[in-house]
């Protein structure tokens, strides 16, 4: 089947991901109780649990206190499994320190995933849990940590069989650019400085002080620049290009996880595996390097963030298999690289410009990612509606490598 490039722009997938992040603050079904990256923070699926929309940055009066942090022992990591099939879902702050989130990670691991996704340093800025760098302390960055020790929540899912995906929200971070102008892209809010050093610094103090807690994986999210409200951004680039700023950070972090022999991943947006110049410069992703930076690749092939007449489709949210094109040329991207990193999708769990979707809607998904030389998969829903997801896992577990 031949693909057309009428796919959208990084800007128009930014703009696609809010507006599915808003209509996904709503159950999709009145039984739903669950989960899932890449545009914004979502909620955990209970009454008692976190607001069911992100709340607006605190003013610094109203700032909480943020906890104290206190040591958290040294835990080991499961590892990937030997086939490296990881599939599982993204878990917000608030379901992480919910009290009812060690039964649904037993769920999680019943239904047949054995994988989750959970914030170090959320799409908001803030650090879930009790920080000891100096400038998260400084700037309160810590101050809506929702755990008190990440260890524990690391040996949690260990206990119920599932590995822990640690994400790292990078430069996108409202709460430190607006505490500090010094890291921040100028003429623009929300935004780190990819290419400032002590911004990258900030990042790399978080990965380091969270690898001894037996994470499984490291996933930068928000590795890249902004391509949004850019009018009156100054990159202060010199003679860089962004792709060098970007493969740089990476491979600063890659020093570390390869040091500490656990895997890095990173989350891309659907349209760069296509590798289009346009694409690869105002993100800075460029897979043909990043490739041989990290061990996985995740593309958001979310068919309903494709345009209009992508591969001749009138609405391609109709069309699960949109899920393969973008794992596919992913693969094809890393091949042609000579990167051995799998590519693990994260594919679309909520109804955002998807009619019909449903369950056997995600079951098509996970079969489109597995045909298309997916290893494994990741499923996301900002407001954390899982119950198709979960519903999926379980059909689908029989066609399944073994996840152990």
């Amino acid at each position: 089947m031949r693909v057309r490039f009428d796919f959208r722009s990084p800007g128009a997938w930014i703009a696609a991901a809010f507006a599915a992040s808003f209509a996904c603050t709503r159950p999709v079904s009145p039984d739903v109780q669950a989960v899932a990256p890449t545009a914004s923070a979502s909620i955990a699926p209970s009454a008692s649990a976190a607001p069911a929309t992100r709340p607006t940055e605190v003013a610094a009066s109203e700032e909480p206190p943020a906890p104290a942090a206190a040591p958290q022992p040294a835990t080991a990591p499961l590892g990937w499994p030997e086939n490296k099939e990881m599939a599982g879902l993204y878990a917000t702050m608030g379901m992480m320190g919910a009290s009812w989130f060690p039964g649904y990670l037993a769920r999680l691991a019943k239904n047949g995933m054995n994988a989750v996704v959970i914030d170090a340093k959320s799409y908001d800025g803030w650090i879930t849990y009790p920080s000891s760098i100096p400038l998260a302390v400084e700037n309160r960055a810590g101050s809506h940590a929702t755990v008190k020790s990440l260890a524990a929540v690391v040996r949690t899912a260990h206990a119920a069989g599932v590995r822990v995906l640690l994400r790292v929200s990078c430069f996108h971070d409202p709460w430190m650019a607006g505490r500090r102008p010094d890291l921040a892209i100028r003429g623009m809010k929300g935004w780190l400085d990819p290419n400032n050093a002590a911004a990258q610094d900030y990042l790399l103090a978080i990965v380091d002080e969270t690898l001894p807690w037996g994470v499984d994986e490291i996933q930068l999210d928000y590795v890249r620049y902004p391509t949004e409200w850019i009018t009156h951004a100054d990159f202060a680039l010199g003679t860089k290009k962004t792709t060098d700023v970007i493969a740089g950070f990476v491979k600063r972090v890659h020093e570390r996880t390869q040091a500490a022999g656990v895997p890095l991943s990173i989350d891309i947006f659907g349209v760069v595996a296509w590798q289009r110049s346009v694409d690869v410069l105002r993100t800075g992703q460029d897979l043909m390097r990043l490739g041989q930076l990290v061990e996985a690749v995740s593309p958001m092939v979310y068919p309903s963030h494709f345009s209009q007449g992508f591969n001749g489709y009138a609405d391609p949210g109709e069309h699960p298999e949109v899920v393969a094109f973008g794992t596919r040329q992913a693969y094809e991207v890393l091949r042609r690289s000579g990167s051995h990193a799998i590519v693990r999708p994260w594919i679309q769990a909520f109804s955002w410009h998807a009619p019909g979707y449903d369950t056997s809607y995600v079951v098509r998904e996970i079969a489109q990612a597995r045909s298309a030389q997916g290893t494994g998969w990741l499923a996301w829903n900002a407001g954390g509606y899982y119950s198709e997801v979960m519903s999926a896992a379980w059909a689908s577990k029989a066609k399944t490598p073994a996840l152990n």
